[in-house]
């Protein structure tokens, strides 16, 4: 009550970190548990491949379509294997007048006997034994048969591309949870996936995912080099080699380098705990400095009660049940801040987080409790307990250089931490910016795309051409899949001169007449496909890169052979991006193949967008008796920095946390300060001093401070910032007015703080500091 203010600072300081931990620890807890929550998790592998090509390893988690098979016959350490593959990105789902697209999974049975799936309609041991059934989830069975008792049993028809077949619901699954990356509509037979490629589920073909149940006395680094050569020998010639990784791991370590793990989102669950680390050191930093600033008018208080016999043990406790107190009301104002935070929370982390009391978050809302409590109380109580009652009662107490040196210390570990922060946020920002103005070879702004599962492929030809005379529509064609990310790669591609033990992987893209037009490629030598020449299934278009890994100098004219058939090179399109611009441009080919059709591609007028949308969406719903399901191609591009926005984000709240906290503790300093020096100001006064001079008096040693934080920080923001900007194959420069603007900011920040502190001082009557009680 004596001292609000100084009690509100360190409440509502405390608060503020023990909010971020709690936000921060909720969303870790997540990441963490993200693919985990299956019984058998810890006997549960992925079957990873490296690819040793021309550019270097390329580690994917895609095998041949026979590989869950063999491994459970040829290998004793394998209970269970199951091979998956999601095939294409949408099938629909007819059943009488009800359509519908959903995104699944081909699986065989064995997959449910290794991941957890809450069946609440059908028998699990035989969901899959028949090459004709699906299982559907509780959601997508609801809308097609009304409810999942109704669904069972009936048959049901999909379709995808030009392949089709008449199915029976033979399970009802519940609908997955956010604990899992892989949110399937639907479960259709692997072995029917296997039917559908023909001649194409050989191992050169590289079309699924093989997941392995191992048995409990498994040693990983043995079956790893066991396995390492089991593709190369069923396939002579083979460049991949194959090895496991936990199941558990995959969401958090996907980023590879040279065929081994070195992390993935694993850092940026690093990352922010880190910060949330930081930020809670600086409130208790805060607190420090703040407590033993109004330290000064406490030593009467001390010396009394050492004098009445009061211990130092005594004393020390005492102050440390004053901190338990201070930081229980702060825990208290966290969760509360919590609670109203979360929504906001989980809009920028894209999540769906929240706090309930079980008892595994109430032990680790005490431990932080009791850690903040120590951390924040620890030095105060030594300091303050340790005074002798002479000392004390003949006002002959001085600080000692290695308290004063602590002090400001802590000081220059805020400041340093927040100009990290501040340069990381103008890093990010800065390559976001770049990222979004690089040109990827194509033009994104207008450009529609559709799914097209929904559309009969004898019928596509003439709804691209209805759709071409729609009022607004610039152009329209189609394609095998998105241009966002690898869909399909091949090493059948082949050539005169071909060194046999070389290969290269190309991106295989199967599009339809007016697609290079559609998409705004641009043809640097040759000519596009079209409807005027006959035979362009013979033909092939290929990118910048491909050029230079085939080799050739003149390549319009020249014969490539993929698997197989002879194909004439009629074009060749400059470089365009068809992944994150953390990867260089990959070789890929077009073909004409429009039966593939599984994007619908359309390039709209800048005018009249809205008309224009409704208008293709009365043509799909004519089409397929179903709503369009669209997006917009820059939207769908942004998906590949959707980790790097949100940490931009979260990395802008946290800086300004850090920021606000650290000019807290500035003040905590200036104030403290300003006690000590009160007297002299009192005395500098009455001698003719301005206020402008006791501003700089007290002003200058901080000023140093931020100095000394500025050279700390830059040299390590400057070697994070380029480690991070290596990670791209595009990226924006380290420009010096990044370093020189934030440590500017920062600098403005901290007199601005410290001024209010010193004008404070600088204006009180010197009457005040210099009267005796």
């Amino acid at each position: 009550m004596k001292f609000k203010k100084i009690f509100a600072i360190n409440l509502f300081g405390l608060a503020i970190g023990l909010t971020t931990v709690i936000l921060v620890m909720m969303w870790v807890k997540d990441e963490l548990n993200i693919s985990r929550n299956h019984e058998k998790i810890d006997r549960i592998y992925a079957v990873m491949t490296n690819h040793d090509n021309s550019g270097g390893i390329v580690t994917i988690g895609i095998t041949p379509g026979e590989m869950a098979e063999a491994m459970k016959v040829e290998l004793p350490q394998v209970e269970l294997s199951a091979g998956t593959s999601p095939f294409i990105e949408g099938v629909n789902f007819e059943n009488l007048d009800t359509k519908l697209t959903g995104d699944g999974l081909f699986v065989d049975q064995d997959y449910f006997n290794i991941f957890d799936v809450d069946f609440i309609e059908g028998n699990k041991a035989q969901i899959m034994t028949g090459i004709n059934s699906v299982a559907l989830s509780e959601t997508m069975a609801t809308k097609l048969f009304g409810s999942p008792a109704a669904a069972l049993g009936k048959s049901l028809k999909w379709q995808a591309f030009d392949f089709a077949n008449e199915v029976e619901v033979t399970g009802v699954y519940r609908d997955f949870g956010a604990m899992e990356v892989d949110q399937a509509d639907y479960f259709l037979s692997f072995s029917y996936f296997k039917q559908m490629l023909g001649e194409g589920v050989h191992w050169g073909n590289f079309n699924a995912s093989t997941y392995l149940l191992l048995r409990p006395e498994t040693d990983i680094p043995s079956f790893n080099i066991q396995i390492a050569d089991f593709i190369k020998n069923k396939d002579e010639g083979s460049n991949v080699s194959a090895f496991v990784q936990p199941f558990g791991d995959t969401y958090l370590y996907g980023t590879y380098e040279d065929g081994k793990v070195i992390g993935g989102r694993i850092s940026y669950v690093k990352l922010f705990s880190a910060i949330a680390i930081f930020i809670l050191i600086i409130a208790c930093i805060n607190f420090m400095n703040l407590t033993t600033a109004r330290s000064m008018s406490r030593l009467k208080e001390i010396g009394v009660k050492k004098s009445m016999g009061a211990s130092r043990g005594g004393l020390f406790g005492q102050f440390m049940v004053e901190s338990l107190l201070l930081t229980f009301f702060a825990l208290v104002l966290a969760i509360i801040a919590t609670f109203i935070l979360q929504p906001f929370f989980n809009q920028v982390t894209s999540k769906t987080l929240s706090m309930s009391f079980q008892p595994e978050l109430i032990l680790i809302l005490l431990g932080i409790w009791l850690l903040t409590s120590f951390l924040a109380g620890i030095y105060p109580a030594v300091y303050l307990s340790k005074f002798k009652p002479v000392q004390v009662m003949k006002s002959n107490i001085k600080g000692s250089f290695g308290e004063l040196l602590a002090r400001k210390g802590l000081v220059v570990f805020q400041f340093a931490i927040s100009l990290l922060l501040i340069i990381g946020i103008s890093v990010i920002g800065k390559q976001m910016s770049f990222i979004q103005n690089q040109n990827l070879g194509y033009n994104q702004s207008q450009l529609l795309q559709i799914n097209a599962s929904g559309v009969n492929p004898n019928q596509l030809d003439s709804f691209l051409a209805e759709l071409r005379k729609s009022p607004g529509v610039e152009n329209a064609s189609s394609l095998s899949h998105p241009l966002v990310g690898l869909n399909s790669s091949t090493i059948g591609l082949t050539w005169e001169g071909k060194n046999p033990d070389e290969q290269v992987k190309f991106e295989n893209v199967s599009v339809n007449i007016g697609l290079i037009e559609t998409m705004g490629f641009e043809v640097a030598d040759g000519r596009a496909f079209s409807a005027d020449f006959g035979d362009e299934e013979s033909k092939i278009i290929l990118n910048e890169a491909a050029v230079r890994a085939i080799g050739f100098d003149d390549p319009v004219g020249k014969i490539v052979n993929l698997w197989g058939d002879d194909k004439e090179v009629i074009a060749v399109v400059k470089d365009f991006n068809f992944e994150s611009l953390k990867e260089t441009v990959k070789p890929a080919f077009l073909k004409y193949d429009p039966g593939f059709a599984q994007k619908i591609m359309v390039r709209i007028g800048a005018q009249n967008q809205q008309e224009t949308l409704a208008s293709i969406d009365a043509l799909f719903i004519k089409q397929t008796a179903q709503a369009m399901d669209y997006s917009f191609m820059d939207a769908d591009y942004q998906t590949l920095y959707a980790s790097e926005q949100r940490v931009s984000k979260l990395a802008k709240y946290f800086g300004l946390m850090a920021i606000f906290l650290s000019c807290l503790g500035l003040f905590g300093l200036a104030a403290f300060t300003a006690e000590k020096r009160k007297k002299e100001i009192g005395v500098r006064k009455v001698m003719g001093a301005t206020t402008f001079s006791i501003l700089t008096l007290v002003s200058k040693d901080f000023v140093q401070l931020i100095l000394v934080s500025i050279i700390i920080a830059v040299p390590l923001a400057w070697y994070f910032a380029n480690n991070w900007l290596q990670t791209y194959a595009y990226q924006t420069s380290l420009s010096w007015w990044i370093f020189a603007g934030s440590g500017l900011i920062l600098m403005m920040i901290a007199v601005l703080t410290v001024g209010f502190q010193a004008f404070k001082a600088a204006s009180d009557n010197p009457v005040n500091s210099l009267k005796s009680e």
